[in-house]
């Protein structure tokens, strides 16, 4: 079951809205919770009773283990041990679903084996929430982390909105939310909020993402198929997948806000406007903020802080230091998050191309290096950005050169015959109007949480700096507003499509 779909629009969503509302009257929040998380199963059975029964061992298992390194925290070395091997279950866990195929491919393509894949089912949403309990896991070994009931815990380990495609949440920042709350479930306020915040989501996965997908299906798919590509249409495929990545997540990011919104639990941010980024860093501070988060707080900053006071006690120079206090680490860090998106060499080198960027951007200021322009600091940015995508899209390494090597010229510097004029054909008009259209909403229009700044529904903290979207933009309780959502509401309602998932579905 997805968000843009009649069934859920007009089926789960509003008798799970309804009984929300009836058990908070008769039971308050505390019936609430075990009810949200019953309803959070509900919705992800939809794919599958199997994948249910591996999400609730995944939610028994961590909860039972949390519980136990909390007890033996004054026994630091055994809590330790506790928390290595939970973390290694959680990880071969995931790796047996997610990457079991890939290395079998690997071991097949270096040995000349022939072992045959696994028939395996990939857990919608595995890699979200089994991110989401190691670091509840590691919280609760450092002592950091609440300790909740098994219903909270569950409904921060299931909770619909975000088990699918995140965001990553924290527990300080979702538990926090349940002490003491006396408020009412129904506050008119938070329903036309959380439906306008919906409406906006849904509005860019199914009207913007799905309309430019095609185009970008088609460059692909054509080279997938075994074509040629001309550098315009190289880099008009890769633009419409770029678009329709962005508006495809930052529609789910919206949505999955604005539900958790409805009933009661405030989610972080996901998306701020990366395709506005300067640097490849400001990039990462703005796309899949809550993945950055975690990879900064857990991988990153360890990794950085043990190797600075390893650089400080054997007195490195600034290069050697630099390469093992930042470099190394980011570079590592963002393999691992390539690979976490998915099985394959794409995602690895995915993962490297932004782990080199982040290291060449933190390396410039590092040695102080001519600051650039921000024009030239963006076009450098989205190319390095739109570049990626290509491989982060591509079904294999082939196809992300052909493509790549047709929009930086290579295939005609070299004449090799990647590139054969007229073998995949779009149709340039549209998908060029697209991308303006899109690309301008894109970097000249604010985002949702601009837009409804005056009515801060996220967990994240307010910004204090001044508003920068003129005051006529800013989103208020009027009869226009109203109209404009309504509007909206309705021509994405007519735009869905049977077949249209989001894109993260599939990581």
């Amino acid at each position: 079951m997805v968000f843009n779909s009649f069934q859920f629009i007009f089926v789960f969503f509003p008798l799970a809205y309804i009984g929300f509302l009836i058990i908070h009257r008769v039971g308050g929040w505390r019936a609430v919770y075990p009810y949200l998380a019953a309803a959070s199963l509900a919705f992800y059975a939809h794919w599958s009773l199997l994948l249910v029964a591996v999400l609730a061992a995944s939610v028994l298992a961590n909860f039972a283990v949390a519980n136990a390194i909390v007890e033996l925290r004054n026994r630091q070395a055994t809590a330790k041990l506790l928390l290595i091997a939970a973390v290694a279950g959680n990880i071969i866990a995931l790796g047996y679903f997610k990457y079991t195929n890939f290395l079998i491919e690997t071991v097949n393509g270096v040995a000349g084996t022939g072992f045959s894949h696994l028939d395996l089912i990939l857990p919608v949403g595995i890699s979200f929430y089994t991110f989401i309990q190691i670091g509840f896991l590691v919280e609760a070994y450092n002592g950091t982390a609440e300790r909740p009931s098994f219903d909270r815990y569950a409904l921060f380990a299931t909770f619909f909105p975000c088990v699918t495609a995140g965001p990553l949440v924290l527990q300080s920042e979702f538990f926090r939310q349940m002490k003491d709350r006396d408020d009412s479930a129904f506050s008119s306020s938070r329903v036309i909020i959380g439906l306008t915040i919906f409406c906006m989501g849904m509005f860019k996965k199914v009207v913007f993402a799905d309309t430019i997908a095609p185009f970008a299906n088609e460059a692909f798919g054509g080279v997938a198929a075994g074509g040629g590509i001309e550098p315009l249409t190289a880099w008009v495929g890769a633009l419409c997948y770029t678009l329709q990545l962005y508006f495809d997540f930052s529609g789910y990011s919206d949505m999955a806000v604005g539900l958790g919104y409805l009933f009661g639990i405030k989610l972080p941010l996901n998306f701020n406007s990366p395709l506005k980024a300067t640097s490849i860093q400001d990039f990462w501070h703005r796309w899949h903020m809550t993945m950055t988060r975690f990879f900064t707080t857990y991988l990153f900053t360890p990794m950085a802080m043990k190797n600075l006071r390893r650089a400080m006690a054997n007195e490195y120079g600034p290069v050697h230091r630099f390469f093992a206090t930042a470099a190394w680490p980011v570079i590592f860090t963002f393999l691992i998050a390539g690979i976490w998106h998915g099985a394959g060499w794409t995602m690895v080198v995915y993962g490297l191309i932004h782990g080199f960027a982040l290291a060449i951007n933190h390396g410039w200021r590092e040695f102080k290096l001519p600051t650039l322009h921000p024009l030239a600091g963006w076009a450098i940015t989205m190319s390095v950005v739109v570049s990626s995508l290509v491989v982060f899209r591509a079904p294999n390494l082939d196809v992300a050169g052909t493509i790549l090597a047709s929009m930086w010229g290579v295939s005609y510097l070299f004449g090799d015959g990647l590139v054969q004029a007229g073998i995949v054909q779009l149709d340039l008009v549209p998908a060029l109007s697209l991308i303006l259209a899109l690309g301008m909403i894109v970097v000249m229009l604010p985002n949702t949480q601009d837009i409804l700044r005056n009515y801060w529904v996220s967990s994240d903290p307010q910004p204090s700096e001044e508003s920068p979207v003129r005051r006529w933009m800013l989103w208020r309780a009027s009869p226009n507003w109203a109209v404009a959502t309504a509007v909206a509401f309705v021509i994405a309602i007519a735009s869905i499509k049977s077949h249209s998932t989001f894109l993260y579905y599939q990581f």
